[in-house]
């Protein structure tokens, strides 16, 4: 067992950091991380509970999933070490053969199960980390995360995806107090859950200049090199492991892991998910919607996440050369009536019950309000384009490599590779309506700005990922 993570340290280095002052606080306590970890469990409770100073008893919170830990049940054994010193009830959400969405009633249901918790202790997917969050807020109650699987970055972050009114909305929490990660709990994780994990951090080398590009046009209030780099310089030895992950190999899954928690952290010291989640995990998000409406099953985020990147990367490389020609003064404010019509209208087939589209209205609403008046960030922007393409050709990495990236992990590099695959008409919806959905600044709200993205080039976007092999 190793713990690979100097918190005290990090908090050192993001406090020396030029862009340090602005950071939010990191609220993770502890992090451990390598084999035999989980036989750290019940001091890392009890150490909680003590901190806090709560008496009230532990609350495992899981789903009907299975999870195996050295060939036997990983909830049977967490509860079983946890009962030889603590108090402990089992709370589980969803149903069996169906994982958890982390909806109004099911974070109702497992907020009043879990009353009285002294500390809430999640043992399953990242879904259920996050009602976790929401629940250990909800409580004020301590809160430990065993990661189950290498499938999202979110264990380690202060945010839960939440679905509200049937859209997917990244939402402040809480931090887990801590982070327990064994390998020997992700060697015996389903292989697609891990590989899932890493098609998620290809995120990291497009998300980034999304985030740039709309804290340079006033979209956005700050841009942080600091956050951006944590995950980033991860790169090299994350690529190097990608080969590894489908045959379980314990370093590499152990380094995916680590690049996860870094991400998550990043997010959380940033405030934002921006440095992890542009255009990409909007298009995730919707497909994910646009399958629960039709009642179907949906894919694992981060494959389709994975995928999504290749889409963004190939629309910068459109936008790049637009702006590139002087596009910064050809921009446009979209008419207030115009856009919320065609967001309404993006929304209609989906729930045609309006509440998805009002939903979405209202966080559109805001980017439009704030686009009116970007006028002189836009102009000094374009006074400056040169340095800034510099900067953004250097956050986004090449379409193809990240086609290769994929391909090396056995992830999906075409959205009709995903299992279960997307409906492939709700998938181009998906990619055309993203910048519909939040109030986020992305590549694709740059594109409709600029007037270029209409059907011809959603189209042509998607025809050059399914030329690459990376996305259709």
């Amino acid at each position: 067992m190793t713990d690979l993570f100097d918190l005290d340290a990090l908090r050192r280095r993001l406090a020396a950091a030029p862009d340090g002052a602005v950071l939010s606080p990191l609220g993770l306590q502890k992090v451990v991380i390598g084999e035999g970890a989980l036989e750290t469990l019940p001091d890392v409770v009890a150490a909680v509970l003590a901190a806090r100073g709560a008496t009230g008893p532990v609350v495992v919170l899981t789903d009907h999933t299975p999870k195996r830990y050295r060939a036997t049940d990983l909830l049977g054994a967490v509860t079983d070490a946890l009962a030889a010193r603590l108090t402990v009830r089992t709370v589980t959400v969803g149903s069996p053969g169906h994982g958890a969405h982390a909806d109004e009633a099911t974070l109702a249901k497992a907020s009043s199960e879990a009353a009285g918790a002294g500390c809430v202790v999640a043992v399953g997917s990242g879904t259920v980390a996050d009602i976790g969050k929401v629940v250990a807020a909800a409580h004020g109650t301590g809160y430990v995360i065993v990661q189950t699987a290498d499938s999202v970055n979110g264990f380690a972050d202060d945010r839960s995806v939440l679905l509200v009114s049937g859209v997917k909305r990244t939402t402040p929490t809480t931090w887990a107090d801590a982070l327990v990660i064994d390998t020997d709990v992700l060697v015996e994780a389903p292989v697609e859950m891990n590989v899932s994990g890493f098609a998620d951090l290809i995120a990291t080398f497009t998300a980034p200049a999304d985030w740039y590009l709309a804290t340079l046009l006033g979209m956005d209030d700050i841009y942080l090199p600091t956050v951006v780099a944590l995950a980033r310089e991860k790169g090299p030895a994350l690529l190097a492991a990608a080969p590894l992950v489908p045959s379980a190999d314990r370093a590499a899954l152990g380094e995916v892991a680590t690049t996860l928690t870094l991400s998550g952290i990043s997010m959380g010291i940033a405030g934002t998910t921006a440095p992890c989640s542009g255009m990409e995990h909007a298009v995730s998000h919707l497909i994910e919607m646009a399958t629960m409406k039709a009642g179907n099953e949906t894919a694992l985020h981060g494959a389709q996440v994975g995928a999504a990147s290749v889409v963004a990367a190939l629309l910068w490389h459109r936008v790049l050369d637009v702006l590139a020609d002087g596009g910064l003064a050809r921009v446009r404010v979209p008419d207030a009536v115009r856009f919320e019509a065609d967001v309404r209208a993006a929304f209609a087939d989906v729930d045609p019950s309006g509440a998805m589209g009002e939903e979405c209205w209202q966080d559109c609403a805001r980017k439009l309000t704030r686009w009116t008046r970007a006028g002189e960030a836009i102009t000094a922007a374009a006074r400056d384009w040169p340095t800034h393409d510099r900067a953004l050709r250097e956050l986004l990495a090449a379409p193809e490599d990240l086609v290769a990236a994929l391909r090396s992990a056995g992830a999906p590099a075409l959205l009709r590779e995903v299992r279960p695959a997307p409906d492939e008409a709700a998938a181009r919806w998906a990619v055309a309506s993203c910048h519909l959905m939040r109030s986020r600044f992305s590549v694709a709200d740059m594109a409709c700005f600029l007037g270029i993205w209409d059907d011809a080039c959603v189209d042509a976007v998607l025809s050059d990922a399914a030329a690459l092999g990376g996305g259709r």
